[in-house]
C-alpha cells in the first residue's frame, strides 16, 4: 500500500538514520517528543450495540504529562456513557526503538497501540475486547500544526482465506469475512477449524494503521497484529493472553481473491540462551523510574523453531508469577511477541545479536509497563 503523504518524511528519516548509523551507534534514532499539547482532529468508535460513530460526542482527550526517552506518561479524560460520568485514567507508554510505533497501557481494561505519522502527528488505536469489541481510533496533531491530507483507506470488505500455523501442530484453515468498514475501523467474523476438527465462529473487530499495519481483537480476547503486504494479502500474528488451550501465539496468513503473499526468505534471529537485565525502567501511575540493572531476574529463550520460541522470566525470590513458560512469535525479523497463562504481553525488539529491548505489560488493570534492556549472559 502506498501512502504518498508519508513517503518523503519516512524516506528522509531513513536516509538520515542510515547516515548517522554510519558514524555513530544506532542510539542516534530520535524519539518523537510528546509533552507538547495535542488535539484530536478525528475520533472514530465502534461498538456492536451502537455501530460506527465518528461524532465526537464522547471524545477521549490525551494529555502527555511527561517523557524520558522512549518512555512517556499521561492522563486520558473521557465520558463513560455506561455510568453517565466523566472519568480520567492514567496511562503509561513506551516507543519502539525506531520511534515509529508505541504501546500504551491504560489504568483500566484494553490495550492501545500507536503510530507516528510525523513528528507532529500520531494515531492511537484502542482495543477493548472486555467491552464487546469496542474499537477507538484517535488522530492527534501537535497544537499549532496541521494534519496531513488524508488518503483513501484500503477497502477490506469481503471474504478472505485464513490459515493458522501453530508451533508443533498441524495448520488449520478457515475464512475471515469482513462485513462492514467505516474509514479505519472494520468488523467481521472468523470461521476456523479448531485442532479437534470443530468449527469455531468468532467475532472480530479492528483498525487499519496509517502505514498499513492492522490491529484487531476478537471476542475471546485475542489480539491480532498484521500488515497489508499487497492488495490481496495480510501477514499477521495472533496473541492470546491467558489462553486456556495453551496455544497463546499463532502465525496467520490471510489471502483474498486468489492473491498470494510476496515471496519471503526470512531468517529470524537466534534468541536461544539466557539473557540478563542490564537496565529496567518502570513506567507506572504517572511516574518514570530508572531502576537500573536487575540482578535477581533473567530471561531464557528455548526451543526456537523458525519464528516460534518459548520464554521464561526467572526470578530468584518471586513465586508463582515467574518461572512460567510462555510462548513467543516473531512478527518480523526484529520484533517478537510473548504471552502466556498469566495474560501478560511482552514485546521484544532485537537490536543486534547480543542486545534486546523489551516492553512488559502485565495486563493487570494498572497503568504499568516495564522497559527492559537485556544482553546475553556470559557462557
Amino acid at each position: 500500500m502506498t501512502h504518498t503523504r508519508n513517503i518523503l518524511w519516512r524516506i528522509t528519516a531513513i536516509l538520515v538514520f542510515l547516515l548517522i548509523c554510519g558514524m555513530t551507534p544506532a542510539l542516534a534514532v530520535e524519539i518523537p517528543k510528546l509533552t507538547d499539547s495535542w488535539t484530536t482532529t478525528d475520533f472514530q468508535i465502534y461498538t456492536p450495540t451502537e455501530g460506527f460513530n465518528n461524532d465526537p460526542i464522547y471524545p477521549v482527550i490525551y494529555q502527555f504529562t511527561g517523557q524520558d526517552g522512549e518512555a512517556f506518561i499521561g492522563v486520558q479524560s473521557f465520558y463513560d456513557s455506561e455510568y453517565d460520568q466523566n472519568l480520567t485514567e492514567v496511562f503509561s507508554g513506551v516507543f519502539s526503538p525506531d520511534g515509529l510505533t508505541f504501546e500504551i497501557d491504560n489504568e483500566g481494561s484494553g490495550i492501545s497501540f500507536g503510530e507516528t505519522v510525523s513528528e507532529n502527528e500520531l494515531y492511537i488505536f484502542t482495543l477493548l475486547p472486555e467491552r464487546d469489541l469496542m474499537i477507538l481510533v484517535f488522530h492527534l496533531v501537535k497544537d499549532g500544526t496541521m494534519a496531513s491530507p488524508t488518503e483513501k483507506v484500503p477497502d477490506l470488505i469481503g471474504t478472505w482465506n485464513l490459515s493458522h500455523h501453530r508451533k508443533n501442530s498441524s495448520s488449520s484453515t478457515g475464512l475471515l469475512t469482513i462485513e462492514e468498514q467505516q474509514d479505519r475501523i472494520w468488523v467481521g467474523t472468523e470461521r476456523i477449524q479448531d485442532e479437534d476438527g470443530t468449527m469455531i465462529e468468532i467475532p472480530i473487530a479492528g483498525t487499519i494503521g496509517d502505514n498499513g499495519k492492522l490491529y484487531a481483537t476478537t471476542e475471546n480476547g485475542a489480539f491480532m497484529i498484521g500488515s497489508i503486504t499487497g492488495n490481496n494479502s495480510i501477514q499477521s500474528v495472533l496473541i492470546i493472553p491467558g489462553d486456556t488451550d495453551g496455544t497463546h501465539v499463532i502465525d496467520r496468513v490471510i489471502i483474498k481473491n486468489g492473491g498470494s503473499l510476496p515471496e519471503q526468505d526470512l531468517e529470524f534471529p537466534d534468541l536461544e540462551g539466557e539473557w540478563k537485565i542490564d537496565n529496567r525502567r518502570v513506567i507506572q501511575n504517572g511516574e518514570i523510574s530508572d531502576i537500573g540493572p536487575i540482578s535477581d531476574e533473567w530471561v531464557s529463550f528455548t526451543n526456537q523453531s523458525g519464528k516460534f520460541f518459548n520464554a521464561v522470566r526467572h526470578n530468584q525470590t518471586a513465586e508463582s508469577t515467574f518461572d512460567t513458560e510462555k510462548t513467543g512469535i516473531f512478527y518480523d525479523v526484529d520484533e517478537a511477541f510473548v504471552t502466556g497463562p498469566d495474560s501478560s504481553i511482552e514485546i521484544f525488539y532485537v537490536m543486534d545479536n547480543s542486545t534486546l529491548k523489551g516492553i512488559v505489560n502485565m495486563k493487570d488493570n494498572n497503568a504499568l509497563l516495564y522497559q527492559d534492556t537485556l544482553s546475553r549472559k556470559d557462557e
